[in-house]
Formats: structure tokens, C-alpha cells, sequence
């Protein structure tokens, strides 16, 4: 069994290069396979552009993600303080199972009095933004001085509005992440590096995988209707 990293898998047959195939490891179950080129991939990159030390806090917009879901995993295992932002409170405790400290907020404004309402207030050393808009600028506002803000989403599709006085007196610095050409800049041995390491944290049990459900490929319409509706606690699987 292999995941295929390429565009144009609704089919019953694809052909691609020999590059864009992951031969899976025992333990991988196809359900998983089938996700493993892209969110747990991110999850651990993402990993590796963390910069903190055990304790530090790092908040996380979209934290209801299958992205955040696996971070939260990982960083909770590196002794991280993780404060995803969600909308709903079912989606809070489910985080909370993580290990997480989620803060449940309606708007962007609210989100600096929830994050002050935590314990080390004012000591977000990182954000991670998939948003951007309103709630990207609220979280880079909650970060400490010399704070880090990785932005490699734009589910809002609004822009991130940064003052010059965030780079310039408060040091915080903004960076961008985009899987694609992060995976261009890895040699031969560190991209198989990084592929054991995901398909073992996979077999672990890294969250962020769970299939909320199946639709067979000539179902295809109504599984794009099923996945375009907000409150799945799952992804939406086509099968052959």
C-alpha cells in the first residue's frame, strides 16, 4: 500500500512519478494513508519552526484543526503550555483531552481578555495562525516582546494587518509557512527522516486522523456537501 502526494486521486487509477508515492508502514491503516501527505506532514514541519522551551505557551488559531489536533499532540509531548482558540465547547473539551487549554470565544475582541485569564498571562511565546483577518491580528497582539507568529493559513481570506511597532519595539517576528515548498528544500535523507517519524507518531495513535465519514467515489457530490458542513468531528473519506 502506498499515499500518492499528487492532485487528480478521484479516480480509480492515477499515474505519477515515483516521487510523489510514500510506501506506508505496517500499522497505517488505509483510512489514515489516505491523509498522510498533507496535515500530518504540516503538523510535524510545524514542529521543527517551534522554538520553545518547557513551559512556554503557544496559541493556536483554527484549534479545532486536524493541523492544531496534531500539534497539540506533539507539543504537549515537548512540555509546551498549548492554547488552541475554538468557537464551540464541545470543541473545547475535546482539546482538553489533548492536554490542551482551549479558549472558547465568539469574536477577535475577546480573545486578549481569555488569553489574560490564564494562568502566565502575557506569555504567549508563539503563535501558530491558519486564520488571519481579525483573530490573526488579536493572537499576534497576545504575543510576549521577541514572540514568534507563523501564519500558514487564511481560512478568514481577509488579510493580517501588522504594525510597524510590533516588528520594531515589541521584536515580534512574522514568518510564513507553505508546505510545498517546505518539502522542496528537503534533501533525500531528511525527507525520509521526517516520513518515519510521521508514520510512527500515525501508528502512536497522532490524532487528527479520525473519519467522521465514508462515501463511495461515484458519491462524490454528496460527500463535498457532507464536507463543506461546519461541526464534523471528522474528515470525509472517499472510497473506491
Amino acid at each position: 500500500m502506498v499515499a500518492v502526494a499528487a492532485t487528480g486521486t478521484w479516480q480509480e487509477q492515477v499515474c505519477v512519478p515515483s516521487t510523489s508515492v510514500i510506501p506506508i508502514a505496517p500499522g497505517v491503516s488505509a483510512e489514515a494513508a489516505c491523509q498522510l501527505t498533507v496535515n500530518p506532514f504540516t503538523a510535524h514541519l510545524l514542529m521543527r519552526d517551534i522554538a520553545l522551551d518547557p513551559g512556554d505557551t503557544l496559541l493556536l488559531t483554527a484549534g479545532a484543526s486536524a493541523v492544531s489536533r496534531m500539534v497539540i499532540h506533539l507539543a504537549s509531548k515537548r512540555g509546551l503550555r498549548c492554547l488552541p482558540v475554538v468557537r464551540r465547547r464541545g470543541q473545547a473539551r475535546a482539546l482538553a483531552r489533548l492536554g490542551a487549554q482551549p479558549l472558547t470565544v465568539s469574536s477577535a475582541d475577546a480573545l486578549a481578555e481569555a488569553v489574560r485569564g490564564t494562568p502566565g498571562h502575557g506569555q504567549v511565546g508563539m503563535v501558530l495562525d491558519a486564520v488571519g483577518g481579525a483573530l490573526g491580528d488579536a493572537a499576534l497582539r497576545c504575543l510576549r516582546p521577541a514572540g514568534r507568529f507563523l501564519s500558514y493559513g487564511m481560512l478568514s481570506g481577509h488579510p493580517l494587518s501588522i504594525h510597524p511597532d510590533d516588528l520594531v519595539f515589541r521584536q515580534v517576528s512574522v514568518q510564513g509557512f507553505w508546505l510545498p515548498a517546505r518539502m522542496e528544500h528537503l534533501g533525500e535523507k531528511e525527507l525520509s527522516s521526517l516520513t518515519r517519524e510521521v508514520q510512527d507518531a500515525v501508528v502512536c495513535g497522532l490524532p487528527g486522523l479520525e473519519v467522521a465519514e465514508r462515501h463511495d467515489l461515484t458519491d462524490f457530490g454528496c460527500a463535498l456537501d457532507r464536507a463543506m458542513r461546519p461541526g464534523r468531528e471528522g474528515k470525509v473519506v472517499l472510497t473506491g
